[in-house]
């Protein structure tokens, strides 16, 4: 299938606090390329929402923030509201090093740090993930990488987290979804991505969202879409805001403070390459990853100021809802 280029500016009149910017594009292998977006609705895609989840972890519930998920219709399922003096690692699992334990150095990315755990902490009911400049493992920066591989992991539902990111050059912080297990025995990108939320840390006033899937060639394609805040409303990514997307057979809905950004149907990525008749591969059990990544291939190598000495992202809840009625 060929998708037909197109540029698409969305009425900003019924936002409160997020603009939205599409630009559409024929499949690409590069993850840094322009983006592109489907035109479903919101509540489409919410309303036949039925969630499958699986956990072993335990999960508290009590923290005071307010959620867009728990409107008329949403039930939570599942959160860790980092309410314990310490990461809950039932629940998080700290990938180490430069990704060639794993079989991808650099990350896939091309990325310019050593992750370790000692930069992951629960402070004040708050995750905290700290990007420094220090030299470990032959790299001249450290951070930390979170997932709940074989601990959490959800198939379709409201997933959404809250969070305030540095606004540093050089910085990618991300909130993100892979899958539990290869599908159709192959890996990335055949087997899925949902990029959640991802962050230029220059672009002050933006975020993104993006899916990753195998083209009609079985080939890297992609869609992704940006929100822009408001200048009117004085906000940037420094602030706190719900970052999340509503999931379900028909489609993958991308929101920021609870207004639409991007919508994909499932007849866009199931492509020729997938073999079965439904929605793969988003129809399969995927978990959590939280990071926040030096330099890398989204924002072209682009590296923090020479006067970089640390940067925190703050992560208040991670919840799963599913779709009630």
């Amino acid at each position: 299938m060929k998708r037909i280029s197109s540029l698409i500016l969305i009425s900003l009149m019924s936002l409160n606090s997020c603009e939205m910017l599409f630009s559409g594009n024929s499949n690409s292998s590069s993850e840094s390329s322009t983006e592109s977006t489907s035109n479903s609705s919101l509540s489409s895609i919410g309303e036949d929402s039925s969630s499958e989840i699986s956990s072993e972890a335990s999960s508290s519930t009590s923290s005071s923030s307010s959620s867009v998920g728990e409107e008329t219709g949403w039930k939570l399922s599942w959160s860790d509201e980092f309410s314990s003096a310490s990461l809950n690692t039932n629940i998080w699992e700290n990938m180490t090093g430069n990704g060639d334990a794993y079989g991808i150095s650099g990350w896939g990315n091309n990325e310019a740090e050593y992750y370790q755990g000692n930069n992951s902490s629960v402070r004040d009911g708050k995750l905290v993930i700290t990007a420094k400049k220090e030299s470990v493992g032959g790299y001249s920066y450290t951070s930390s990488r979170l997932r709940t591989k074989g601990k959490v992991k959800a198939t379709y539902g409201k997933i959404e987290a809250r969070i305030s990111l540095p606004a540093v050059k050089g910085l990618w912080p991300a909130f993100w979804m892979l899958p539990e297990k290869n599908y159709e025995n192959q890996g990335w990108p055949h087997s899925g991505e949902i990029d959640i939320m991802e962050a230029k840390g220059r672009l002050t006033n933006q975020t993104s969202g993006a899916l990753h899937y195998s083209n009609d060639n079985n080939q890297h394609a992609y869609e992704a879409g940006t929100n822009v805040f408001k200048l009117t409303d004085y906000t940037t990514i420094g602030e706190y805001h719900n970052y999340g997307i509503i999931w379900n057979e028909q489609g993958i809905t991308w929101y920021c403070d609870d207004n639409q950004f991007m919508t994909v149907s499932s007849s866009t990525w199931h492509t020729d390459s997938y073999s079965t008749n439904d929605s793969s591969p988003f129809n399969q059990p995927f978990h959590i990853l939280l990071n926040m990544a030096v330099g890398g291939n989204f924002d072209n190598g682009v590296m923090p100021p020479d006067s970089f000495t640390s940067a925190e992202m703050l992560i208040d809840y991670v919840r799963i809802y599913d779709w009630i009625s």
